[in-house]
């Protein structure tokens, strides 16, 4: 009785011993087929700016870079970039530190989400809403109009478009890194006698630089590669309206190694900054 109850209980344990077995060869597979999958998807996205490096060359970088169109199109796309980085730094910085002070939750959400349009507006239907607004018809159009003011096709608008679809990223890095500001520190601030301007551009701007800093970098990287809503409010004039992105496009009509060596420059400038970004905030942690 003895031995047959034994020999059942080396059997179970032989069959427990060989499921974990089997779940273990499992687990490690599903690991694999895990990692293979991400690392594919991973190189699938680095592929496209891989291929632009590859079919450009490093002359072609160079011989791009001499061109008199190219220039022309990365110093409009600097001025407009860094003008319309310096109206997000203005008015993105005024935006979070009064919707911090927003007690009512409902109306917080609301302004939030308006804030938050033009991340998911498709860039043309961004650059149409634009020129309906600015344009001939629109209410602030018509009343440039009327003082001699035009918008439309020229770099104002440029700088408009590079405003309106870029300033949501600055806005919320700056406001998800005032969140975490405790509010004691607020409220002893004002204990000491520092008002609330005091206090923005003393005590809490200070604190979080960096992530301010990372908030323009990103909304300039934005505001450099805008395309369409660039395109359907602004025009492609060249030395008027066409900056980087519109150069590519243009060049692609009749020169794909132009097109592609300039795409590739934005690449490049694109990933170093995002390094740049990734050390800040780093840093910022620590």
């Amino acid at each position: 009785m003895v031995e047959s109850k034994v020999k059942v209980g080396s059997k179970e344990c032989s069959k427990l011993g060989f499921n974990k077995i089997f779940l273990n060869a499992g687990n490690e597979l599903i690991s694999v087929i895990t990692i293979i999958i991400v690392f594919g998807f991973i190189i699938a996205l680095s592929l496209p700016a891989l291929s632009l490096l590859k079919y450009s060359g490093f002359t072609g970088l160079i011989d791009i870079l001499k061109q008199e169109d190219t220039k022309n199109c990365i110093l409009l796309s600097l001025q407009t970039s860094f003008l319309s980085l310096l109206l997000i730094f203005l008015l993105g910085t005024a935006t979070v530190f009064y919707l911090h002070q927003i007690k009512n939750q409902v109306l917080y959400k609301i302004l939030d989400i308006l804030i938050e349009i033009p991340i998911v507006f498709p860039p043309a239907v961004a650059g149409l809403g634009l020129l309906m607004t600015f344009g001939q018809s629109g209410v602030i159009g018509r009343f440039a109009n009327s003082y001699g003011f035009t918008i439309v096709f020229t770099q104002t608008a440029v700088v408009i478009a590079q405003l309106f679809v870029s300033s949501s990223y600055y806005i919320r890095i700056v406001s998800n890194a005032l969140n975490e500001v405790p509010v004691e520190l607020f409220e002893a601030s004002y204990v000491f006698g520092a008002g609330k301007r005091k206090t923005m551009f003393f005590i809490i701007i200070p604190m979080i630089k960096k992530y301010i800093v990372s908030g323009l970098i990103l909304a300039w990287i934005r505001a450099l590669g805008e395309f369409g809503a660039t395109m359907m409010f602004a025009g492609n004039v060249q030395g008027i309206t066409r900056t980087i992105p519109l150069q590519i496009y243009s060049y692609m009509q009749t020169d794909l190694s132009k097109a592609t060596a300039l795409a590739a420059l934005m690449y490049i400038l694109s990933f170093t900054m995002l390094i740049f970004v990734r050390f800040i905030t780093k840093e910022a942690d620590q």
